[in-house]
């Protein structure tokens, strides 16, 4: 167990014994993954924070370390959103938990790695500004749980198509950039086309919805993809006024 001095910077992780490498580097990778997500909701009109790593030695403890001239309160907003998401999971909150799927994902991923192997649990926990705060097993239930399809229905989703693959079935992905959310979409074979000429660009996507219960849609089997219009070819509020003046 790490003590308050073995913790060389404001953010760390201090992952227990008992880890294959294969866990130990999942581990790694989702704290930093799960970092770079809480920074980018907090940087997005902005530079990201370029972090580097800190080990102390003889410990299992991986610090963040933040740049000198990195803003103090972006910082101070970073290490509340990682503590606040960690404390609201705990109580069942996922909406309240205030990050992104992405980041949910990586705090999912480190929270199974608690549950260790063959029975023997795995102690993890961050350090946030030298404080300890324990990642719990129960975290990634919560996450799993509501993240289970609610209910369906027949409708559309709007965003830019970011990504087109072919491993499980076609699929592409549309962001939404004011929910800073991503949905899959599965496609039938004769939708291809239309998604290579629509790549990068804004779409509608219309099909059946599978919905969380929170009612935030996850994925759409896709009937038709429509292409909107490019932002930069919309009226601008000077257009739209000079529209109505002439009415």
């Amino acid at each position: 167990m790490a003590t308050v001095d073995q913790i060389p910077s404001d953010l760390a992780i201090e992952i227990g014994e008992d880890l294959s490498p294969a866990d130990f580097m999942a581990a790694a990778r989702h704290f930093f993954g799960y970092v770079d997500e809480v920074v980018r909701q907090r940087t997005s009109d902005g530079e990201p924070i370029k972090w580097t790593v800190k080990v102390h030695e003889g410990s299992a403890v991986l610090a963040a370390v933040a740049p000198f001239d990195a803003p103090a309160p972006i910082l101070e907003a970073v290490y509340a959103d990682i503590r606040n998401a960690v404390e609201r999971l705990e109580s069942g909150d996922v909406d309240g938990a205030g990050v992104s799927d992405a980041a949910l994902k990586h705090l999912k991923g480190l929270s199974g790695l608690t549950e260790g192997r063959r029975g023997k649990p795995v102690s993890m926990k961050f350090w946030i500004q030298k404080k300890p705060r324990v990642i719990a097993p129960e975290i990634a239930r919560v996450i799993t749980e509501d993240w289970r399809t609610a209910y369906n229905d027949y409708g559309t989703v709007e965003g830019k198509l970011e990504a087109i693959q072919d491993r499980q079935g076609l699929q592409i992905s549309i962001k939404d950039p004011l929910l800073r959310q991503t949905v899959r979409c599965n496609l039938p074979d004769s939708l291809l086309d239309q998604a290579f000429h629509s790549f990068r660009k804004r779409v509608e996507v219309s099909g059946l919805i599978h919905y969380r219960r929170n009612g935030v849609p996850t994925s759409i089997d896709a009937n038709q993809i429509f292409e909107l219009p490019d932002d930069a070819l919309l009226p601008t509020h000077d257009d739209v006024r000079g529209i109505l003046a002439a009415n």
